[in-house]
């Protein structure tokens, strides 16, 4: 089995979540509805993962994470915003893509990341997180991952890179939080940044609140040193894109952190 700005009163009442919702979504919470969860194809045995949480004023807010089939092995990145969503999320993996169980894992400790984490485990899926991750966790009032991934100070000199499956998993320093980390696929060059990524559309870096706005650019430029072939740059909280959404980000980041 696999292993492995906004204004300060939107970090306030965002202390969980990524995103301001776009305009577009922002009727639908007038209507009282989410979007449904959906899971969308982006390359072979690979899939987008969408589901949605109403937050007033803002309306529905988009959050994405990663399905990924490796032969006989099932890989998730992220749970989707709670318990209830991601249960039907594992519903629809059972039904659309593979009869689990498989492992997943969380990007950071949110709950658009790792909500429903509480359900992942009920399941008997194999979690595993960033030690830095589950750390957090605890913090946010979250389920923790069964497993951690050990953190490495980097001056030690030894990478907080890891594998599950073909997958790799990277930290590369404090941005949104402490503790994101991004995950690539050296087979489709698919980068899923995570929300340490900002989508094309966005002018500001998101929620804050826990975010190290001095380190955040140059965190960005790691990830972009370190997965030079990257073609496909997926974002949590907005359309997908190519390596301009890194140098999107580093610049949001750096007018922010003036």
């Amino acid at each position: 089995m696999i292993r492995n700005l906004t204004l300060w009163i939107f970090g306030g009442l965002l202390l969980a979540a990524c995103a301001v919702a776009p305009t577009s979504q922002r009727g639908l919470a007038q209507q009282g509805a989410n979007p449904e969860l959906v899971l969308e194809k982006i390359a072979e045995d690979v899939w987008i993962h969408k589901s949605y949480e109403t937050i007033e004023p803002w309306g529905p807010i988009l959050s994405q994470g990663l399905v990924v089939k490796d032969g006989a092995e099932l890989l998730v990145i992220d749970t989707a915003w709670n318990d209830e969503d991601t249960e039907r999320l594992l519903d629809l993996i059972d039904e659309q893509i593979f009869n689990g169980p498989g492992t997943l894992v969380p990007t950071h400790a949110h709950a658009d990341k790792m909500g429903g984490m509480n359900t992942v485990n009920k399941r008997n899926w194999a979690t595993l997180a960033f030690e830095l991750t589950n750390e957090a966790a605890a913090k946010h009032g979250l389920t923790p991952a069964r497993s951690s991934v050990p953190y490495f100070e980097h001056e030690r000199g030894k990478p907080n890179s890891w594998n599950v499956g073909r997958i790799q998993f990277f930290y590369p320093g404090p941005g949104h939080t402490r503790d994101n980390i991004v995950a690539y696929d050296p087979k489709t060059k698919i980068l899923f940044g995570g929300c340490l990524i900002r989508p094309g559309e966005a002018n500001t870096l998101g929620n804050t609140t826990d975010a190290d706005l001095a380190a955040w650019a140059d965190t960005v430029r790691r990830v972009a040193a370190e997965f030079p072939d990257a073609e496909i740059i997926i974002p949590s909280h907005g359309p997908a894109g190519g390596r301009d959404l890194l140098a999107h980000t580093i610049a949001l980041a750096e007018v922010t952190n003036d």
